[in-house]
């Protein structure tokens, strides 16, 4: 069956940014070419690569200042990988990974944190102490300040707003949230990302009422998420779907036309 083009909706984005835009049907990957499982712990190496490939550098500076981060690049990704592995093998967490068959790289990751998991976010530092990492896995004080040497002194501050956000939301409502969505930039625009989002909506949709599904999107990536049913909340950036429903314009969009139209009838009466 041919694939349909999605339908395109425009949003604001940052000066100087652009909208990530719809793929065209013939440029998506099809199954025989991309394989969607789970990831393995040995995976985390390529997401650490990944994650410093993909998150555009205007948030590492901020994450990780220039003046904290080590010498060598590869020192920063085996620091990241240490502080994922653990989430790799939680029952909280699962890693989906898009696989290349005619390659068998890894080029795209999603990581969902699953229906019932509490509302604490695994890259929090203090997500090793919630979640007992630490004690499970062994770690020595001086293991873990060294894999935490490089991120900034607050790291944790937005990922802690964003969970309270999320938790006034939500509450206690079992739900999907997405954290992290990523493909590699040479393969971006084939459709990797729309796949590592249905494996967990195909979930969500199958259950009697739907489960809800959040997440914290890009200025430049919200049409991606508003074209699969997820509809923007409060803060501006993040995002609620409960089922197939296609929004098809931000509510600050939505505003700024009504803002438009007050004004336009105030000067027609005039």
């Amino acid at each position: 069956m041919a694939q349909e083009k999605a339908d395109f909706i425009e949003i604001q984005t940052p000066e100087g940014t652009q909208q990530t835009m719809p793929v065209e049907p013939e440029n998506r990957f099809s199954a025989s070419h991309v394989t969607i499982s789970l990831c393995e712990v040995k995976d985390v190496d390529r997401v650490a690569e990944g994650l410093y490939a993909c998150f555009p550098e205007s948030w590492w500076a901020i994450k990780e200042p220039l003046e904290l981060r080590p010498l060598e690049q590869i020192t920063r990704q085996t620091r990241l990988a240490a502080r994922l592995r653990p989430s790799f093998s939680c029952p909280e967490m699962k890693w989906i990974k898009a696989t290349l068959n005619s390659t068998g790289e890894i080029i795209g990751v999603a990581g969902w944190m699953v229906p019932g998991a509490p509302v604490h976010n695994i890259w929090r530092k203090s997500a090793a102490a919630f979640y007992g990492w630490q004690d499970k896995f062994g770690w020595t004080d001086d293991e873990f300040e060294e894999w935490w040497q490089g991120p900034a002194l607050d790291w944790d501050e937005e990922f802690e707003k964003n969970d309270g956000y999320r938790k006034e939301l939500l509450g206690d409502e079992p739900h999907w949230y997405l954290t992290p969505l990523l493909t590699f930039p040479e393969h971006q625009g084939k459709g990797v990302g729309k796949r590592l989002l249905d494996w967990a909506i195909d979930q969500a949709d199958a259950t009697d009422p739907v489960t809800p599904m959040y997440l914290e999107s890009a200025p430049t990536a919200k049409a991606v998420y508003m074209h699969v049913g997820f509809v923007e909340q409060s803060a501006g950036y993040n995002f609620l779907r409960r089922g197939p429903l296609v929004a098809k314009e931000t509510s600050k969009d939505k505003a700024e036309k009504l803002q438009v139209k007050v004004e336009e009838k105030k000067s027609a009466e005039v």
